[in-house]
């Protein structure tokens, strides 16, 4: 078997194709055929001058009747191909960034790029762009051999291996999501990435994981990043995360909202891990972080101390109706679990019903909407406790008061006159000083 390397314009493949010289065999044909989007987003990327893959092609001489004949049977790209083909053929008309977005779904930096291709078809392009579609370079392997068999080797070890499932493919995608998602659902191979504590130690894991995890957090996240919680609810299948990692591709992995979701990450292992039964399965996990998103801005800690007992409360009412397949924990959840799983409308309604069942145990206690006191509460604060620090007893200059909630805000603590005293900012009770602080002045009261 001979191999040389060329190097083909799309004008002169697509000659080649028009004439009858590029042919198709079957054998070498699998898998699905790409949909339209796939075959504009190809004729996007040859405009952006991105490179493309290598085509493999059996360069095959015939002798008929004594008349020789040369084809090239495509081994591998049939699909590029046909995608190059169909737009030359006017047949295509390409994406806007902006106006497609719902179908197209190209990422921010694209939709700020100028575009001049935009809802072109071939014919509609300017010369310049006609001419860069044309003398684009495709990179060629031709096989030159007389065995048959040789050239099917080939087609199997360029398709050997274990084939990429899609997560696997996302980890190898460049951007900010990416790093995210290997960050937080972790992937053993690579020792920079252990992964979050919640999704190693809490979830399901399979033995063999090829991604399953990662799949799980990048579903999550999706979720949590878009506030689903608030109504705005995204489907979640494969076709949509490829989608939302192609728009993220300048995800900012330092923003406060990663941090955020870091924090409820930890609280969630610290509330649940070796406290309940079997591992979280996908569906348990993604609506505990949603909850935990909702409780963790406007509601006290006050759930804390009944988080395991609602959630292994609803679990095992939720095992039984699934058991029986009646009862209301199978209609309003468990059979969104099976159908459609996935599906934004499948989501909302298990969370609803989740979400519901689990108040009812945690009955968690609103914050006071007002976390800070204006400039008359304080004015009438400082005053009224005679400008003295209910800490060191000593006198505060305006310029270093703080105003302490004796019952702080996250316990529960109302932003009222009654609940506030004047502190010197340098003695502002935090963390365990602030509950003996409370302690005290509790017992103050009663003396």
């Amino acid at each position: 078997m001979e191999i040389k390397e060329d190097i083909l314009s799309i004008k002169d493949l697509l000659d080649l194709k028009r004439n009858g010289m590029l042919t198709v065999n079957p054998e070498y044909q699998r898998g699905a055929v790409w949909s339209e989007n796939q075959q504009k987003k190809l004729i996007d990327s040859v405009l952006r001058s991105y490179p493309l893959p290598l085509i493999y092609l059996h360069h095959k001489k015939k002798t008929v009747a004594g008349m020789q004949r040369e084809d090239l049977e495509i081994i591998d790209g049939q699909q590029r191909i046909n995608a190059l083909y169909k737009f030359g053929e006017g047949a295509l008309k390409l994406f806007d960034p902006i106006k497609d977005d719902k179908t197209a779904r190209f990422p921010n930096f694209i939709k700020q790029i100028p575009c001049p291709w935009s809802h072109c078809d071939y014919l509609s392009l300017s010369d310049d762009l006609k001419k860069k579609f044309n003398e684009t370079k495709i990179f060629i392997v031709k096989i030159i051999t007389d065995i048959e068999d040789e050239a099917r080797d080939l087609f199997i070890r360029l398709q050997a291996g274990l084939p990429l499932n899609a997560q696997e493919k996302r980890d190898a995608w460049p951007g900010g999501y990416t790093d995210f998602v290997l960050k937080f659902g972790g992937k053993k191979e690579i020792t920079r990435f252990p992964g979050h504590d919640f999704f190693q130690k809490l979830i399901g894991t399979p033995t063999s994981d090829r991604g399953t995890v990662r799949t799980l957090c990048a579903q999550i996240g999706m979720l949590y990043f878009e506030e689903a919680h608030n109504g705005n609810w995204q489907d979640i299948g494969t076709q949509p995360i490829d989608d939302y990692y192609y728009r993220n591709l300048g995800f900012d992995i330092n923003s406060p909202r990663v941090t955020h979701f870091a924090k409820l990450l930890d609280l969630l292992v610290e509330l649940l891990n070796g406290k309940i039964g079997p591992k979280l399965k996908v569906h348990e996990a993604i609506h505990l972080v949603m909850l935990a998103d909702s409780l963790s801005v406007e509601y006290t800690r006050s759930w804390y101390e009944n988080l395991v007992k609602a959630f292994e409360d609803f679990r095992a009412k939720a095992l039984i109706d699934k058991k029986n397949k009646s009862g209301d924990y199978w209609f309003y959840y468990g059979i969104y679990t099976q159908t459609q799983a996935t599906n934004a409308s499948s989501i909302a309604q298990r969370h609803k019903f989740f979400r519901e069942k689990m108040f009812s145990i945690l009955q968690p206690v609103l914050k006071d909407l007002t976390r800070g006191y204006g400039q008359m509460e304080r004015e009438i604060i400082y005053y009224r406790e005679n400008k003295k620090c209910a800490v060191c007893d000593n006198e505060i200059k305006w310029a270093e008061l703080d105003i302490h909630h004796i019952n702080e805000h996250q316990h529960g603590g109302l932003t009222t006159l009654e609940n506030g005293v004047p502190v010197h900012k340098d003695c502002h009770p935090k963390g365990q000083k602030a509950i003996d602080f409370y302690d005290k002045w509790l017992l103050k009261q009663t003396t």
